[in-house]
C-alpha cells in the first residue's frame, strides 16, 4: 500500500471529526439562543388612520386609509401612563382628541404638534372621542372616531394628529396626505386605530 493510500482513511476520519465538531458547536449556539429568547417578546405600538369624506347627500366623495407615525413624545406619553416619570406629562389625560391641519411637511419622529393646525374658531376645534372602542377581534386595538360636520374644518386638509388635550397638549401620532377638500356642506369622518401587539 502506498503512503497516499494509507493517509486516505486518516483524512476521512479527520474530516468527519471536523464536521461533527462544527455541528455540535452550531447546536450549542442555537440552544443557547433559544434559551435566552424564551419567554421574551417585543412590544409594538402601530397606528393607522382612515378618513372618509361625504357630500351633502351622504355619498362618499373621498376616502383615504394609511399608516401613521407614533412620534417620540407619543411613546414617552405611553410610558408615562404606565409609570409617570415626567412632571410635564399628565398621565390622567387620554389621547382622544383628533386634530386637522393644512401643513404638508413630512412626518418626523421628533414632531410634537401639527405643522399648521386649523385655528380654533370659525367652526373648527379638535374633536374628542369620549369613549373609544377597544377590541381584540383583529389584535388588541383601540379605535377613536370623530365626525366633522358641515361647517366644521371647511377647506383644504393635509394632516391629522392625535392629542391628549383640546388645545396644546402632547401629540401621540401624526399623518400627512394628499389634499382633502372639505366643502362647507361636507361631512368628514376620521378614525384613528392604534394596535398594541407583541412579537416573539
Amino acid at each position: 500500500m502506498s503512503n497516499s493510500d494509507s493517509r486516505m482513511p486518516k483524512l476521512v476520519i479527520s474530516g468527519i471529526l471536523i464536521v461533527a465538531l462544527g455541528l455540535g458547536l452550531a447546536a450549542t449556539i442555537l440552544s443557547n439562543y433559544l434559551e435566552t429568547s424564551k419567554g421574551t417578546a417585543n412590544f409594538q405600538l402601530m397606528g393607522k388612520v382612515d378618513m372618509v369624506l361625504y357630500d351633502q347627500s351622504g355619498k362618499v366623495k373621498d376616502e383615504r386609509h394609511f399608516d401613521n407615525m407614533i412620534v417620540d413624545s407619543g411613546f414617552e406619553g405611553v410610558a408615562s401612563r404606565i409609570a409617570p416619570h415626567d412632571g410635564s406629562i399628565n398621565p390622567t389625560s387620554p389621547y382622544n382628541y383628533i386634530a386637522l391641519g393644512t401643513g404638508g411637511t413630512s412626518v418626523g419622529s421628533s414632531q410634537t404638534a401639527l405643522v399648521s393646525e386649523l385655528p380654533i374658531g370659525g367652526g373648527y376645534s379638535r374633536l374628542q372621542d369620549v369613549q373609544a372602542n377597544y377590541s381584540t377581534t383583529s389584535g388588541k386595538q383601540i379605535a377613536l372616531s370623530v365626525t366633522f360636520l358641515p361647517g366644521q374644518a371647511t377647506g383644504t386638509i393635509k394632516e391629522s394628529g392625535l392629542f391628549d388635550a383640546a388645545s396644546g397638549g402632547d401629540m401621540l401620532a401624526r399623518q400627512t396626505f394628499n389634499t382633502i377638500n372639505k366643502g362647507a356642506g361636507d361631512t368628514l369622518t376620521v378614525t384613528w386605530t392604534i394596535t398594541l401587539s407583541t412579537t416573539p
